[in-house]
C-alpha cells in the first residue's frame, strides 16, 4: 500500500454492532474519540482473559492511537522533506534524509498495524454474528423441544379422555385375570 494514498481517518472506531447503511454511529470528531477512548480502562494480559467486548475497545483505544501517531509522522516527514530540499549544508541534508526514512518505515509499520487492527475487528465481528446464530439456533432447538414436549402431553390428554370415556360407556377394561377366565369357560365342554 502507497503510504502516501494512505488516509488514517478512514480507519475509525468499529461500533459494537455493524452500522452498514445508518451512516453515523455517534463518534463525530475527535473530542468524541478522547471520550470514547478515555472511558475504558488498559487491559492487563496477566488477568483473566478479556472478554470480546474489551478485545474490541481495545483494538478501537489502538486504531485512534495509531491515527494520532500516522499524522505526526507524516508532518515530521513534509519537515524533512523541506530541510532537505532546502538546506544547504549536507550534515544537516543528510540527517533530514534519515529523518525522512525513518518517518517514512514508522509510518509503513502504522499502515500495517491499523490494517491487522481492521483484520481482527473484522474477525472478532464475524465471531459476534456466528455466536448470534448459533443462540438462535439453540433456542430453535430448546423451542421444538419444548414444542415435541407439549404435543406429547396433549396427545397423552388426549388419549387418557377417551380411555375415561370408554370406560364410562362400556364399563372397565378386562384384566388378565378376567382374560384367563373367560378363555377357561370357553375351553370346558358344553
Amino acid at each position: 500500500m502507497e503510504v502516501e494514498s494512505f488516509v488514517p481517518e478512514l480507519c475509525g472506531l468499529w461500533p459494537q454492532t455493524r452500522a452498514y447503511g445508518c451512516g453515523d454511529v455517534g463518534v463525530s470528531g475527535r473530542a468524541d474519540i478522547q471520550a470514547v477512548v478515555e472511558e475504558y480502562f488498559l487491559e492487563t494480559k496477566s488477568g483473566a482473559s478479556a472478554a470480546p467486548e474489551d478485545l474490541r475497545v481495545l483494538l478501537n483505544e489502538m486504531t485512534a492511537e495509531m491515527r494520532e501517531q500516522f499524522a505526526a509522522f507524516r508532518e515530521l516527514r513534509r519537515s524533512a522533506e523541506a530541510a532537505a530540499s532546502a538546506s544547504g549544508d549536507e550534515a544537516a541534508a543528510k540527517l533530514a534524509r534519515a529523518d525522512l526514512k525513518a518517518a517514512t518505515d514508522a509510518m509503513s509499520l502504522i499502515v500495517r498495524t491499523l490494517e491487522k487492527i481492521d483484520q481482527l475487528q473484522r474477525q472478532f465481528a464475524r465471531d459476534r454474528e456466528l455466536a448470534i446464530e448459533e443462540n438462535e439456533t439453540a433456542m430453535g432447538l430448546d423451542d421444538a423441544k419444548t414444542s415435541f414436549l407439549r404435543r406429547i402431553e396433549e396427545r397423552a390428554t388426549a388419549r387418557a379422555w377417551q380411555l375415561f370415556a370408554d370406560w364410562q360407556r362400556n364399563g372397565p377394561p378386562a384384566t388378565d385375570e378376567d382374560e384367563a377366565v373367560r378363555a377357561t369357560r370357553e375351553a370346558e365342554p358344553g
